[in-house]
């Protein structure tokens, strides 16, 4: 492509927060008590429990990252991890769709590290984020505890959870400081358009407003799909993505941020320097390297939605999602039913939907898991659906 991102941004940087207001921001840390889904653990569960809890790849990661991980000498242990190589791999792996370079990259630790710094840059008191609802838990109450006011703009029950473009834009204004987006969505898993994306940034760049968007789970779509494509279009984008779900490696703690080159300086000079360590930087330099193996199982996934759905109809439903993405919300529609509890019951553990702004106990999020265990999943589902 012809263009870079660029690297002029509108000035809304935040000042130091008065002595005051630190002082507030360290009662509201010392009451703060987490919601998140991120904290819940599968160890109080049945040995042969199906766990469907967390959002990762289930067919794991791609074999070139063993083979990286068996040539890795250790000696690089003794020093600071300064390897250039997940910049030159993330630069490479886009290279047929947007001109980046390293420049324009922040390594993370994983998604959530991300969020969490940009928010420590972006955050002043009061300030307004908007972002649809149900999203990522962690994200809203992140910038809740930075004093900012997180403005959720529901998705449309009435329509199966669809979440309405036209309803986030309406909603940014001059009062909005950051537009959040995480695409695909967490918990229900479907997928905005790059069309609908497009119109977001464009209502934020009139009112000189960043959006963040999200890809943590975009790896399950071709890259042709994700929103790193936009970029050179785009001066207000941040693109948050982790090695986390598509690439299988949840527990090497590995991400990035992809943006403009004035926001990267910022963000360089509030950021670790040694975030991901050296064997972080390398194995993900080397998943980096398969082409096909993140969205390679989306026909597997769209079977298995497939399925899924096919049991439910008469106590569940499944809320609208892309079927090439590994997760989905399913909805019982008794209000006071812990649909969570009822399928632990069944062998299977989800998460709850009570971990999601505005959804309750009668919800899950769940991912499907391996094609070979469907069945176990399925005649779960179906007996929880038949009541």
């Amino acid at each position: 492509m012809s263009k870079t991102f660029p690297c002029e941004y509108s000035s809304i940087f935040y000042t130091d927060a008065t002595r005051n207001a630190r002082k507030k921001a360290k009662n509201r840390l010392f009451s703060y008590s987490p919601v998140s889904y991120t904290h819940l653990r599968a160890h109080e569960t049945a040995e042969d429990t199906l766990d469907c809890s967390l959002g990762v790849n289930p067919y794991g990661f791609p074999p070139v990252v063993k083979e990286a991980f068996a040539d890795f000498d250790p000696e690089r242990f003794y020093h600071y991890p300064h390897s250039d190589a997940p910049q030159r791999a993330i630069v490479d792996y886009w290279v047929d769709y947007a001109f980046i370079e390293p420049e324009n990259i922040v390594l993370t630790d994983g998604s959530v590290s991300a969020l969490y710094l940009l928010c420590n840059i972006l955050a002043k008191k009061g300030a307004e984020v908007v972002g649809f609802l149900p999203t990522f838990t962690d994200m809203v109450e992140y910038s809740r505890m930075m004093a900012m006011r997180y403005v959720g703009i529901p998705a449309r029950r009435e329509e199966n959870w669809r979440m309405e473009v036209s309803d986030l834009v309406d909603a940014i204004s001059g009062d909005t400081s950051l537009v959040y987006i995480d695409r695909p969505n967490n918990p229900t898993g479907q997928t905005l358009s790059l069309a609908d994306i497009s119109r977001v940034l464009d209502r934020c760049e009139e009112l000189g407003v960043y959006a963040i968007v999200d890809e943590a789970y975009g790896d399950f779509l071709p890259r042709e799909e994700s929103a790193v494509t936009l970029g050179p279009k785009y001066k207000n984008i941040i693109i948050v993505r982790t090695f986390s779900k598509g690439f299988g490696l949840a527990g090497l703690r590995a991400g990035y941020i992809i943006t403009g080159q004035e926001l990267i300086r910022y963000i360089s000079k509030v950021s670790n320097p040694y975030m991901m360590s050296e064997l972080s930087r390398e194995l993900a330099a080397a998943a980096l390297s398969d082409r096909t193996y993140a969205d390679s199982h989306g026909p597997d996934f769209v079977a298995m939605k497939r399925s899924l759905r096919g049991v439910c109809g008469k106590e569940l439903t499944m809320a609208e999602t892309d079927d090439r993405v590994p997760i989905c919300l399913l909805q019982h529609r008794n209000p006071r039913a812990d649909l969570q509890e009822l399928l632990m019951a069944e062998g299977v553990l989800p998460c709850s939907g009570g971990e999601f702004e505005p959804l309750d106990r009668s919800s899950v999020r769940l991912r499907v898991p391996r094609a070979e265990e469907l069945d176990k999943l399925l005649r779960a589902v179906e007996k929880v659906n038949n009541g």
